[in-house]
């Protein structure tokens, strides 16, 4: 679609003058959408059962919108929300076995970012170039944030947790700018962010069992107490992500 939507405008504006570089630098925001491939990697893409920051993923894919306002000497602050999906290797089955619907393999990771930060913007007649350093919040979901309560028994007792944490990214664009309006470029970003997610349980009722007092004989029913549980889950996501997108700039 992108492809699409920037051939026509390539065709539009044929017969048009150069980028007036005063123009274009007198729109000092832009939004810009993007799509691309999400290549998972180091502890992320790790299936060692006995780390327990191993994230099972593989690679999938992410979208992103960034709002970029420009200040003097191409410099600015830039707003962007990601959402990004990374299913879960074959291998999560052997750790997770009670996940979607019946195994975590079947599930993924869906992770939403939002982040601020600085950008370098210049566009040198048709050629645009940018660069990004971003910081904020990752908001997680995945079959490996399972935190069990002990006092379910039936062995369903899946919890698909949120985890939240802090995130960066890092990125490069490089584009054509077909007009002052428009530029259609290529990124590639790192990506990635340290989830997490805590709970507790304490010690609950799960039911009664009978007793027989070894001296009197006499037999009754006591209550059976589950012992505390808690859960603290830390894992490290990583991806190195390629896409394209267009930027309109007003």
């Amino acid at each position: 679609m992108l492809l699409l939507v920037c051939a026509y405008y390539s065709v539009a504006y044929t017969q048009t003058s150069d980028v007036d570089p005063k123009v274009a630098k007198n729109r000092n925001m832009g939004l810009e959408a993007s799509a691309g491939y999400s290549i998972a990697l180091g502890t992320y893409a790790a299936f060692d059962q006995k780390n327990k920051k191993s994230g099972y993923a593989t690679s999938g894919w992410l979208v992103q919108l960034t709002f970029d306002w420009m200040g003097k000497k191409d410099i600015g602050l830039a707003l962007q929300y990601t959402f990004q999906q990374n299913p879960l290797k074959d291998a999560a089955n052997l750790v997770y076995p009670n996940g979607i619907p019946e195994s975590a393999g079947t599930g993924n990771w869906s992770n939403h970012y939002l982040m601020f930060g600085p950008v370098f913007m210049k566009t040198i007649h048709h050629l645009h170039i940018d660069f990004k350093v971003l910081g904020g919040a990752i908001v997680s979901s995945c079959a490996t944030f399972h935190t069990p309560d002990p006092t379910d028994t039936t062995g369903n007792n899946y919890n698909k947790n949120i985890a939240t944490g802090f995130a960066y990214q890092i990125s490069a664009g490089i584009g054509y700018t077909v007009s002052s309006h428009f530029t259609f470029k290529f990124n590639l970003n790192l990506l990635g962010g340290w989830p997490g997610v805590s709970r507790q349980y304490g010690s609950q009722l799960i039911g009664y069992e009978k007793y027989k007092d070894p001296i009197t004989g006499i037999e009754y029913v006591k209550p059976v107490y589950s012992a505390p549980v808690e859960y603290e889950i830390k894992k490290v996501v990583t991806t190195l992500n390629p896409s394209i997108g267009l930027v309109y700039r007003f």
